[in-house]
């Protein structure tokens, strides 16, 4: 298989994890809240690769150097995952999932600087035309938006968690090419929970708090696929093109979407079929670029 291929194979098996994850996400945190979430999906997803690690990780094997990495990538996060959240519940989801969807433009310019990746020019039309895409598939600006709709402190949120996004996944396509693609995720979540657990300490909110049956099985749920597209992702950039695994990533609104076209009954606009159409022949021309 070819490199070209396989970083498309990753990307696209990290955005099927992402899309199905956010699609429940979008159910459950509303109903058990956004940190008693967060909290839960990152204890599941510990717990489910727990006996991974214990049997064939090696922690010795980390330098100093990679030990500040991980700490500072979990840091980064930390402030991903406040800034997107609550830019979903200030903002409208119209505008913020369009922004925060584009970070892989970050993560294909951090590549060409500091990694030399530099894509062939179908490869770079083909980029474009997925990023575009999913940009036009993702926005359906409503009538009777103001201005303060669409250019608020929600939407500079949604910023922030684009460019936070797009550096993480870099800085864990390049950690998971010295250490392998298991260890930055698995050590990531671990310190990251580590992270909000004193929070939610302090605002007395624990995941078993408000759970069911049907809750607890979304967070499970959202918990294996968002895990497991984040080893895809670190797989497809530790043998791969980070620059291609991210723009095969991004498709993940995809999902949502034909959920809520599917599920909920929402309507989809003209705009975002040609977007869909844009990013489908993106990645078609990803696949056979190589």
């Amino acid at each position: 298989m070819n490199v070209v291929l396989e970083s498309l194979i990753c990307g696209a098996v990290a955005a099927i994890g992402w899309g199905i994850a956010d699609f429940i996400t979008a159910v459950v945190s509303k109903r058990l809240g956004i940190l008693r979430a967060i909290v839960g999906v990152h204890l599941v997803s510990i717990l489910a690769t727990v006996g991974y690690f214990l049997a064939v990780s090696d922690v010795a094997t980390l330098s100093t150097a990679n030990w500040v990495f991980l700490v500072a990538l979990s840091v980064i996060g930390f402030v991903i995952y406040i800034s997107f959240y609550r830019a979903l519940q200030i903002g409208p989801v119209a505008i913020v999932s369009p922004v925060v969807s584009a970070f892989a433009v970050v993560v294909i310019i951090l590549a060409f600087i500091f990694t030399g990746e530099r894509l062939r020019g179908i490869q770079s039309l083909a980029a474009v035309a997925s990023i575009g895409g999913i940009v036009l598939a993702s926005v359906n600006i409503r009538s009777g938006m103001t201005r303060r709709d669409v250019v608020g402190l929600g939407v500079l949120l949604a910023f922030v968690a684009m460019f936070g996004i797009g550096v993480w996944q870099f800085g864990i396509g390049v950690l998971s090419r010295e250490i392998g693609w298991f260890l930055p995720i698995f050590l990531g979540r671990v310190i990251t929970l580590a992270m909000f657990v004193p929070l939610a300490a302090a605002r007395r909110e624990w995941p078993w708090q408000r759970m069911t049956v049907p809750l607890l099985i979304g967070v499970v749920a959202i918990g294996l696929t968002e895990t497991g597209g984040l080893f895809a992702f670190a797989r497809g950039a530790e043998v791969g093109v980070i620059s291609i695994v991210a723009t095969a990533a991004i498709t993940y609104p995809i999902i949502p979407m034909l959920g809520g076209l599917f599920i909920f009954k929402e309507q989809v606009t003209r705009l975002q079929f040609a977007g869909l159409g844009f990013a489908m022949v993106g990645l078609f021309l990803l696949a056979i670029s190589g």
